[in-house]
């Protein structure tokens, strides 16, 4: 004689709406996304680098940006790209909420939120305010139109077009020498600023 399968009961209306609230909250969490491995397939994407992690599932994606294409041609110094890296990482801390993430709130002007502003933001502010000043007004300016876009509005600038507006250069070859001379020179200000420090430490 087969036994009978209990059935169980039907859920209670409250629970059923708390699953579908918790449902909504996590569609709306960029966190919770992940990588669409359709979009990253397209041939609009063959510039985005990703990592997978053991089981094969792609944990991270990051588009390829001027620097890495001047790097693998041999036209940018590790010195200079590990700098621009640096100069990025204090850009995206000092437009960072208190929570960690960036702020999908509304702003007027796309102003910064002064009341999420942290002691982590300060710091990279004056950072950013000291190499900045030590590689030089020009490179500052370049440096600052190129990677503020990419990192604050979530768009990559045409590097070449922000290179013409910010120098007057229009020549493609100067275009690149003028990118390169910037990273050096910031390259050269991080590493002053990093042999003062050890000579205070």
């Amino acid at each position: 004689m087969s036994r009978k399968t209990r059935r169980q009961a039907p859920s209670h209306p409250l629970q059923i709406a708390l699953r579908r609230q918790q449902d909504r909250e996590r569609a709306q969490d960029p966190a919770t996304w992940g990588l669409d491995a359709d979009n990253l397939a397209r041939a609009v994407n063959q510039d985005v680098q990703t990592q997978r992690d053991s089981a094969g599932r792609t944990v991270r994606a990051r588009r390829q940006d001027v620097f890495d294409v001047l790097r693998a041609r041999g036209r940018l110094s590790a010195a200079a790209v590990d700098a621009v890296r640096r100069l990025q990482d204090d850009i995206a801390c000092l437009h960072r909420t208190a929570t960690g993430g960036i702020s999908f709130a509304p702003r007027v002007d796309r102003s910064v939120d002064p009341q999420g502003f942290s002691d982590a933001r300060r710091r990279a502010g004056a950072r950013i305010d000291s190499v900045l000043s030590l590689a030089g007004p020009a490179s500052a300016r370049l440096l600052g139109a190129l990677c503020e876009p990419d990192l604050i509005l979530g768009r990559g600038a045409d590097w070449r077009a922000v290179v013409e507006r910010e120098t007057g250069e229009t020549l493609a070859d100067a275009q690149g020498a003028i990118l390169r001379m910037a990273c050096e020179n910031l390259a050269g200000a991080y590493g002053i600023l990093d042999r003062a420090r050890t000579r205070v430490g």
